[in-house]
């Protein structure tokens, strides 16, 4: 197995926790010539897995967004990767208008900074450039901090305002990651990534 066969066997794995929660509801999503899967329910407004593996290169990214009346944090869940190195992992509880608690039950090497844009992150995040070894625990403590915040962070009620301006406030954020949206202008030109981003990975709270 190299890296790449890893997180998506990783993603496989969290789209199925997914999968699985109650009354869970598929969400029509446009080809966009990889895997992306996305769902609703009444515990999150989206749940976003994309799995991209073309020319050698892997992405996996997960994120669940309460809906606009629950103050949970955001979960998120990114990986970058080639066949025999993982550049990238990232893992947050991202507070929107509650303080976050930390949430991992596991330590790694390697930290890497917070980027400019990176305001959304709890203090808690994991930012790591690991090996494959400390990737498999990583993608356990994946799956473990996802089920537990589908069963028992979500469901929470708050001031709806906050939580629509703090939601997009992250997902604003989220769209000036600039390594994101030069390698989506790759694959589908100016407008189509700006769609992408806008409408499937980081869609406003309305």
């Amino acid at each position: 197995m190299n890296c790449i066969d890893l997180i998506k066997d990783i993603a496989g794995n969290l789209n199925s926790i997914i999968q699985q929660h109650p009354d869970v509801v598929d969400i029509p999503t446009p080809d966009y010539g990889w895997i992306n899967h996305r769902y609703c329910s009444p515990s999150f407004r989206l749940a976003h897995i994309e799995i991209f593996d073309q020319n050698r290169f892997g992405v996996v990214h997960c994120c669940v967004f309460p809906h606009a009346t629950d103050p949970s944090p955001i979960f998120g869940f990114d990986v970058i990767a080639g066949e025999n190195k993982i550049t990238g992992v990232f893992m947050d509880l991202s507070p929107t208008v509650s303080p976050v608690l930390p949430f991992l039950e596991i330590s790694v090497s390697s930290n890497r900074q917070r980027p400019d844009w990176g305001d959304i992150f709890s203090d808690h995040w994991l930012a790591s450039r690991p090996t494959f070894e400390e990737m498999q625990v990583i993608g356990k403590e994946a799956q473990r901090l996802l089920l537990s915040y589908l069963r028992n962070t979500l469901g929470k009620t708050g001031n709806e305002d906050a939580i629509r301006l703090a939601q997009n406030h992250y997902c604003e954020q989220q769209r000036k990651n600039i390594h994101t949206r030069r390698a989506l202008e790759t694959l589908l030109g100016q407008e189509g990534a700006e769609e992408f981003m806008s409408t499937i990975l980081f869609p406003a709270c309305n």
